[in-house]
C-alpha cells in the first residue's frame, strides 16, 4: 500500500458505545498528526447499527472538512445493505478490497 493511507480496521460490531468513541478518536488522532488519507477496512466489520452508520459520517465529514479523502474496503453484504438503506453508500466510496482502496 503506497498511498500514505492511514488503514484503520473497523471490527467486529461498530455499535453505540466504546466502539464508536474508539473510531472517532482514533480518526481525530490520526487528523491532529496530519493524516489526510484514510481506508476504512470493514472486511472484519460484522454488524453496524445507526450510532455506528453515524459515526462512520461524522468521520468522513471530519476527514473532508480537514481536507482529506476517506474509502471504506470490504464491507460485507450485509454492511453494504445498511449502508444502502441509509443512503451513506452516496457518501462514502466504497471498495471490494483495500488494494482496490490504495490504488
Amino acid at each position: 500500500m503506497d498511498s500514505g493511507a492511514a488503514l484503520v480496521a473497523v471490527t467486529g460490531r461498530l455499535t453505540l458505545g466504546r466502539d464508536v468513541e474508539r473510531l472517532e478518536v482514533v480518526v481525530d488522532e490520526l487528523l491532529k498528526q496530519g493524516q489526510k488519507k484514510f481506508i476504512f477496512d470493514a472486511s472484519a466489520l460484522d454488524y453496524a447499527d445507526s450510532a455506528g452508520i453515524g459515526t462512520v459520517v461524522a468521520c468522513l465529514t471530519h476527514i473532508k472538512k480537514a481536507g482529506g479523502d476517506m474509502r471504506m474496503a470490504g464491507a460485507n453484504a450485509r454492511v453494504l445493505r445498511l449502508f444502502q438503506m441509509t443512503g451513506v453508500d452516496q457518501l462514502l466510496s466504497l471498495y471490494p478490497t483495500v488494494a482496490e482502496a490504495a490504488s
